[in-house]
């Protein structure tokens, strides 16, 4: 049985510490973009993935999307319009809100990383951060942009 890539194999390969690899993942610190991009091509080389979450839900998870925002009440619309969409395609929303922390929302995609997909609206200040943080999620995702939110749900759809 193959070993599972570890965070510190990640640092080991990018010449870099464990700690600097745990910020990238997490969107935590501002780390240089050579920086960033070393890390995350050490990652992609070794096939990191990470860790499971230790408790599984009760929910299945088969036809579960996760939906991450910035924050609720300023998106609350368009995760109303996102959660009838997905409804209407058989699927279940989930929704959690970061409150406009970078540390919280890398905290929130880890923790949808059972669900079957993940939208993630990001805030426009930590843009970059944690667009890295949803690559390495380990599912299916999409990056909600300026489309509707029925497109935003077909897009992840045609993913899954």
């Amino acid at each position: 049985m193959p070993k599972n890539v570890t965070i510190k194999d990640v640092a080991l390969a990018a010449g870099v510490s464990p700690s600097l690899v745990s910020f990238v993942f997490n969107g935590k610190n501002r780390v240089g973009a050579q920086t960033r991009e070393r890390v995350l091509e050490a990652a992609r080389q070794l096939g990191y993935r990470p860790a499971e979450a230790p408790v599984r839900t009760q929910w299945p998870s088969a036809r579960l999307v996760g939906v991450v925002v910035p924050e609720l009440e300023a998106n609350a619309l368009w995760i109303e319009q996102l959660t009838h969409s997905a409804y209407r395609r058989g699927y279940t929303v989930q929704v959690g809100s970061a409150q406009k922390d970078p540390v919280h929302y890398a905290h929130l995609v880890r923790a949808f990383s059972e669900a079957r997909g993940l939208v993630a609206l990001l805030p426009q200040e930590e843009k970059k951060e944690l667009t890295d943080a949803v690559k390495l999620c380990g599912i299916p995702y999409v990056i909600a942009g300026e489309e509707k939110p029925d497109q935003t749900i077909q897009n992840l759809i045609s993913k899954l």
